[in-house]
């Protein structure tokens, strides 16, 4: 159907095109009238805001939130494929199915807070309104974890040595929880940046370009604190139990909140756009009206007689874009498990190093850590050799040579698998014992550290075809919808995890599961490089004719240059 949409938009006819080919839609040959009294009550507001250092004085508060944010998502995520299989008691298969699910809808609300966000309240309630079903849901997980509350209570369990009674949390609280996160923390994805963005003149390049950077600091920095303090928190014990889930999930709930404090102290500072409307919502438009021409022929009028030229062109290259994105839920399949699969690997390891102990979930650190360092390092080293060498350092080069690097990494995870498994066999035969491998002495076991080369590998492939991926989606989408491509990429991950859901139960196995999550990986890069045989061309066309258009309009023509030479003008003498 789609394949039908797409022929359908190419073959407007050309009496559509000459019939508005002056005339971007319908409402423009009527005449409609274009308001730009909220364009000049928003710049009078932006020229009159207080400032710090050059900065606007809300731009602090913004990255402050964003940090508070970040480290509550990430402190949560952290500690919650262990939550799910040390305290609640569930199987390893089924803690990966509700983890994933999880971040699935963390990935796919980001689509309804830019649609509530754009039509109908604008950023700054959608931010404040999900921000506040955010903090809701934190207490949740918090209050939930404390099994001793007989509301919240399923089962229990008594130590027989130290004595200690652990208290197993009904499932329901902490999956409500979850629910209430994913549609806060997924909503306001959207919004809090451009909302920063929005703060600034459109001639404050310079600074909106240092603002990305403060605002993609903030949020590594709250990711990395989170995922080293959290997992040490939750190893503590308190009322009782030999484990503290509720301060481990307390201190992420009290960052929220800080969070929603941060963002409404600066709201009279604020340069609040009002809905301006979304282009989802037009690139809809255009594919219902694109199906019926394609139904109902000559008896309907075209997509282009009703939206334009122009939008429909842009709908094409939309299109064209998300074709490229096809593979990607594949990518993120594989990527999502590091803080799922790996993390069960992570905690059947050795995690002793000296007087300190390497909890399994605190092995997620060195992501953000790895993508620090490499980032500046591809930048400098690794894309200066591969032109040298002659390698092509395309977009879709890169993301598929990306995908290449994550399908290693699980293979290199499943040897560590497999050189886990060899142990407990070898040991149980040196020593005349049964063990599994959850049961097998830890001390025995591979050390946590050797899982480094699988989180280097696919923290390269991460920089390679994500980082690449989010260029490529903003260098290619059209100009007015480029958060429209941005959504969607987004979306994959969401995808990509729903995919987990659905191939995990394949086999019982981790390490046929990861052997086969590698040749998965393998075809998705076979099937990026496949469909860009067929999509690049037309891709580079519509870019290059948008960069030569803004260009020309850019410059001056050459009858204003003559005309400015016969009256004598020295127009370069600048």
């Amino acid at each position: 159907m789609t394949v039908g949409i797409y022929q359908q938009l190419r073959s407007e006819s050309t009496e559509d095109d000459n019939l508005i080919d002056s005339h971007d839609s319908i409402s423009d040959l009527a005449g409609v009238p274009k308001d730009n009294e909220v364009d000049d009550a928003i710049l009078k507001k932006k020229q009159s805001v207080k400032r710090i250092f050059g900065y606007p004085v809300s731009i602090p508060f913004i990255i402050a939130n964003e940090f508070c944010e970040r480290f509550s998502y990430y402190g949560m995520r952290t500690i919650l494929t262990i939550y799910l299989t040390e305290k609640l008691m569930l199987k390893d298969s089924v803690a990966t199915d509700y983890y994933h699910e999880f971040v699935a809808l963390c990935y796919a609300t980001p689509l309804l807070g830019a649609l509530i966000a754009d039509v109908f309240i604008g950023k700054f309630r959608t931010i404040l309104i999900l921000s506040c079903v955010y903090c809701l849901g934190n207490a949740v997980m918090a209050l939930t974890a404390i099994g001793k509350w007989a509301i919240f209570r399923s089962d229990e369990l008594i130590d027989p040595f130290s004595g200690t009674v652990d208290y197993i949390p009904a499932v329901w609280g902490p999956l409500l929880g979850l629910h209430l996160i994913a549609l806060g923390t997924g909503g306001i994805k959207p919004c809090v940046s451009s909302f920063g963005g929005d703060q600034f003149m459109a001639s404050e390049t310079g600074r909106l370009q240092r603002y990305f950077s403060m605002f993609y600091f903030s949020i590594n920095a709250g990711s990395t604190i989170a995922t080293v303090l959290t997992p040490e928190l939750r190893g503590t014990s308190c009322f009782g139990e030999s484990t503290c889930f509720f301060i481990a999930f307390l201190v992420p709930a009290i960052f929220m909140v800080l969070a929603v404090v941060a963002f409404v102290v600066a709201s009279p500072w604020y340069v609040k756009v009002p809905p301006l409307g979304n282009p989802i919502v037009e690139v809809i438009q255009v594919g219902v009206a694109a199906s019926k021409k394609l139904l109902y022929g000559m008896t309907v009028p075209s997509p282009t007689a009703i939206y334009g030229k122009s939008k429909v062109e842009e709908t094409k290259q939309l299109m064209r874009v998300l074709a490229i994105f096809i593979p990607f839920p594949l990518f993120w399949a594989l990527f999502e498990q590091q803080g799922s699969r790996w993390v069960v690997q992570a905690k059947r390891m050795n995690g002793a190093l000296g007087k300190f102990t390497i909890q399994p979930d605190q092995m997620q650190v060195f992501n953000p850590i790895l993508i620090l360092i490499l980032i500046p390092f591809f930048e400098t080293v690794v894309y200066p050799l591969m032109k040298k060498v002659g390698l092509p350092t395309t977009a879709i080069f890169r993301m598929v040579f990306g995908m290449i690097l994550v399908s290693l990494s699980f293979v290199i995870c499943g040897f560590v698998q497999l050189s886990m498994e060899m142990r407990v066999k070898d040991y149980n035969e040196l020593h005349n014992t049964s063990y599994i491998l959850s049961e097998f002495p830890k001390s025995e076991q591979l050390h946590i550290l050797t899982t480094l080369p699988q989180i280097f590998m696919i923290t390269s492939g991460e920089i390679l075809c994500s980082i690449t991926g989010l260029e490529f989606a903003y260098a290619y989408a059209p100009p007015s919808m480029k958060s429209v491509c941005q959504s969607f990429f987004l979306l994959t991950n969401a995808l990509g995890n729903v995919v987990v859901i659905i191939f995990q139960k394949a086999t019982d196995r981790d390490v046929v599961l990861y052997f086969m999550w590698a040749g998965i990986e393998v075809a998705a890069a076979l099937l990026m490089y496949v469909i860009s045989r067929y999509v690049q061309q037309p891709l580079e066309d519509y870019r290059n004719k948008n960069i030569a258009g803004a260009a020309a309009a850019a410059a001056p023509t050459l009858a204003e240059l003559e005309d400015k030479e016969r009256k004598g003008s020295q127009p370069y003498a600048e």
